[in-house]
């Protein structure tokens, strides 16, 4: 929920935004099993979190880094046009290329 109010207080109120959590969510945690911490106390969301999760927290930074790469790819793949996107980067390809060559290769 902060992320939502934090990304619309910085966009224009037309923007329409979706936050989807796709990590780190329980499954994961019982699938992954990170290593636990204990909750903040001193968090003024920690009564809440214990209520729905009991004592322990889990750190996103605790999964493998190529785990979360995956994860994020895949979420964000499927809202990618593919064809356009291919377009885009032949573009850009060969507008690398011409700068390549008018430099006379120096």
């Amino acid at each position: 929920r902060d992320i939502t109010d934090r990304l619309n207080l910085f966009t224009h109120d037309n923007t329409q935004l979706e936050v989807k959590r796709i990590a780190l969510t329980m499954k994961q945690i019982q699938l992954l099993k990170p290593p636990p911490n204990p909750a903040k106390i001193e968090d003024s969301r920690c009564t809440s979190y214990i209520e729905d999760y009991g004592s322990k927290s889990w750190e996103l930074d605790a999964l493998n880094p190529e785990y979360i790469t995956d994860l994020i790819e895949k979420h964000v793949n499927q809202y990618i046009n593919q064809e356009l996107w291919d377009e885009v980067n032949v573009r850009k390809n060969i507008e690398i290329i011409r700068k390549i060559i008018s430099k006379g290769g120096d």
